[in-house]
């Protein structure tokens, strides 16, 4: 596991000169951070007095830091969640560990200070719950909805001051708590696992984090930063028939989108509707101003959109003008030259390019210049057949933590930069090594869409272009349409919990006999994790 830790965060680090000054910070340290969790203090200790022993006294500043850091990372909870694009945050790797411990249980519980209750579970972690918290998520049928999930208790009319009548780790190995209520004594119980899994916020001293849903993120593989290399070495492609005919197909589908953000479907009849029908098998199509859907063709009108011309389209994503740009774009190819029957390249070749992969590139090289594109806010707007759209985005939109989410690019659409005079400048050159670094060949999955081809992108995440055709030689035609993102993870969400729970029954079943029930969704978690 990873740790963040900041020598901002160090108590007294700058006076750290000496080996006294470590010993002092490393007191302080100590002091400070004792309360919030497990404590590795052997191992803290082992490192400052080996450094004693080797009498090492005139350290430098940056030496005296960096064994801070070595003493201090057993002891310090991160403040920030990292997350490496494509790979588990430090709170999902935590999540993993804790949760699919061997039927992790409560150790001891009791009351602590300001209002909460001390829990220590048998894999050494520890959290102070607060009460008002633990009785506004009760999880008895009266306070929550046992279908839905949804609260049925009323968060404001509880007492801010609330304390428990008593509080036991009953037979069951959950920790019991009787509450005092207005109509009288109410019961609640929670288990470890649900602790575990909620408790993570109060375990490491921060918040939530945009990347990781406790109740779902942990089932999902980690997502796969792509460049031209890589994605040619395992083409994210699926049959139409193998698709649409099977959940399997479909999860399998829907698994390479969530992974790749970019997903293609060989052998789509080539029919205008087809593409409808293969939304509604996941999801539902968003209708725009555009319609339900739209056709990219040749469409000689004053004032049409760019994308009915044959002129070439640069990398860019769709609507960064409006409230909130569609997550999901389907493109289905009808016609198009087939340059394998031509013999040449007739143009109007589609490209895509994985721009999570350029923002991790930018951030580790030029990280002024991620800043500035992080912070900048632009303008983006468009006049369209009489309408007006427009909306203020930064090209790269992170979390509170700090991590990439979504990129908003558009050269056609961006307007004039309105920014105080010293940020001009930094913002073209960082704009300029974005741009220049998606350009690269490298960066693209590039290839020309036959009829029958049907491909689906993150639009937020995934850049789409084309390159230049003579409308008057080509003869091309795709249908678009666009869709909630969140309605496609949330089908496959559940494609996914029920092929898990399939496998593991089947697996048990080979083993122990026919189970008596289908696993839980915790029992799913950790035994997906575990194995």
């Amino acid at each position: 596991m990873q740790h963040s830790s900041s020598l901002k965060q160090i108590p007294s680090w700058r006076g750290a000169l000496s080996l006294r000054g470590v010993l002092r910070s490393f007191c302080a340290l100590q002091g400070d951070l004792t309360p919030y969790g497990s404590i590795c203090q052997s191992e803290a200790h082992h490192f400052v007095f080996q450094a004693l022993s080797n009498q090492q006294i005139n350290m430098s500043l940056r030496w005296s830091a960096i064994l801070l850091q070595r003493a201090a990372t057993p002891l310090m909870q991160p403040a920030r969640t990292l997350y490496n694009r494509g790979k588990s945050t430090l709170v999902s790797a935590s999540l993993r560990a804790d949760v699919t411990s061997q039927s992790p249980k409560i150790t001891s519980a009791l009351p602590a200070h300001h209002l909460s209750a001390k829990v220590l579970f048998d894999n050494d972690t520890v959290a102070d719950f607060k009460y008002i918290w633990l009785r506004d998520n009760c999880q008895c049928p009266s306070c929550i909805d046992i279908s839905t999930k949804q609260k049925l208790v009323d968060t404001t009319a509880l007492d801010l001051n609330v304390k428990p009548e008593s509080l036991i780790i009953n037979s069951e190995g959950h920790l019991e708590i009787v509450w005092s209520d207005k109509s009288g004594s109410h019961k609640s119980e929670y288990g470890a696992e649900w602790l575990l899994k909620y408790g993570q916020s109060f375990m490491h001293n921060n918040f939530e984090s945009d990347n990781i849903d406790v109740d779902i993120m942990s089932l999902r593989p980690e997502i796969e930063p792509w460049d031209r290399t890589t994605i040619w070495a395992n083409f994210p492609e699926l049959s139409y028939t193998e698709m649409m005919e099977s959940d399997n197909g479909l999860r399998e589908w829907l698994e390479i989108f969530y992974k790749y953000g970019v997903a293609v479907l060989r052998g789509v009849p080539q029919e205008k509707n087809k593409i409808i029908e293969v939304v509604n098998r996941f999801a539902y199509v968003k209708e725009t101003q555009y319609g339900r859907t739209f056709d990219v063709i040749n469409k000689p009108v004053e004032g049409a959109h760019l994308a009915y011309t044959g002129v070439a389209l640069a990398h860019h994503t769709d609507m960064n003008y409006r409230e909130k740009s569609p997550g999901m774009q389907l493109l289905h190819c009808l016609k198009a030259n087939n340059p394998k029957l031509s013999g040449d390249d007739p143009g109007g070749r589609s490209f895509f390019a994985d721009s999570f992969k350029i923002a991790s590139w930018l951030e580790e090289n030029e990280p002024a210049a991620y800043h500035v594109l992080t912070s900048t806010p632009v303008r983006f707007s468009i006049k369209n057949e009489g309408q007006q759209y427009s909306a203020v985005w930064p090209i790269l939109c992170t979390n509170a933590s700090g991590d990439i989410t979504e990129v908003h690019y558009n050269n056609r659409t961006m307007k004039p930069l309105q920014a105080p005079t010293h940020v001009v400048t930094p913002f073209y050159h960082a704009y300029k090594l974005f741009s220049d670094k998606l350009q690269e060949p490298s960066a693209s999955l590039e290839f020309n869409m036959v009829p029958g081809d049907l491909v689906a992108f993150n639009n937020r995440r995934v850049l789409h272009g084309r390159t230049a055709f003579d409308a008057s030689k080509v003869d091309r035609h795709l249908v678009g349409c666009y869709v909630d993102i969140d309605e496609a993870f949330s089908k496959y969400d559940s494609l996914l919990a029920n092929w898990i729970s399939e496998q593991l029954t089947d697996k048990v079943s080979k083993t122990q006999g026919t189970p008596q029930v289908r696993p839980t969704a915790s029992q799913i978690l950790t035994q997906v994790l575990t194995n």
